[in-house]
């Protein structure tokens, strides 16, 4: 139960639930880039629980930001996670190096549960922690990819139909992106206070399992309609789908 209040945030409670249900499964189954910017193209490869693993850009406008500037965003990770990799728009980065409160447009983050960096993970194994994560979402992984799709419609026209007067106080999970072999992803929509007016982010969350390890994987972008959830999908998956291939 100590781990579930440590998150203090829905959303990031799916990494501790991570945490504990592959703590239990494990037993039953008994660079320097700091000085700049590299191009958002570029595959690098970062260490996660004694594997070396190859994370890519998941666009062309993002780029990770490097063994010194990642430190930045380190408080965007919850204390049970440990931050792999972060991406940014060049501007972003600079931006936010100056000390500048304007919300991140657009970013993504790559972590690893720390009490689960070093676990073995099996496909059976994945399965049930993707089970048990889209429970949370409040979708189920065995519908089918139409029942999923109609769902994640229907949750957006009804954020839509009231976009005028709707306040999104906490994460609005809109349900489930995809999900394949050894990937699942989910969509959620959350508000970020500022200094100016509130900004409404939409998010992707994706489990992965890459080399037998569990990654976490957060993709955002600032909301403006369903076109943004719609991108967040197609980015999302291939950019999962890029991951795994240089992966294998």
């Amino acid at each position: 139960m100590e781990l579930f209040a440590i998150c203090a945030r829905v959303f990031r409670s799916s990494s501790c639930l991570v945490i504990l249900l592959i703590a239990g499964l494990t037993i039953a189954h008994s660079q320097d880039t700091a000085s700049a910017h590299p191009k958002a193209a570029e595959s690098q490869t970062f260490r996660v629980g004694l594997k070396s693993i190859t994370i890519t850009s998941p666009t062309k406008d993002l780029s990770e930001m490097g063994s010194d500037y990642r430190v930045v965003l380190e408080t965007f990770a919850p204390v049970t996670n440990r931050l792999v990799a972060a991406f940014t728009r060049p501007e972003d980065l600079n931006q936010l190096l100056q000390g500048g409160d304007t919300p991140l447009s657009q970013y993504a983050l790559v972590e690893v549960p720390r009490r689960a960096e070093f676990a073995e993970i099996d496909p059976a194994t994945f399965k049930i922690v993707a089970d048990s994560l889209a429970k949370e979402f409040g979708t189920n992984l065995e519908a089918d990819l139409k029942s999923g799709q109609d769902e994640l419609n229907r949750n957006l026209k009804e954020l839509n139909s009231n976009s005028v007067s709707v306040t999104v106080d906490k994460p609005l999970p809109l349900g489930l992106l995809f999900s394949k072999p050894n990937v699942a992803a989910f969509a959620l929509i959350e508000t970020v206070a500022s200094k100016g007016p509130d900004t409404k982010v939409a998010a992707a969350i994706i489990v992965l399992r890459v080399q037998n390890r569990v990654l976490f994987l957060y993709l955002y972008n600032t909301y403006k309609d369903e076109s943004t959830v719609q991108w967040l999908h197609k980015t999302s998956e291939d950019w999962a789908d890029a991951i795994l291939k240089a992966n294998e």
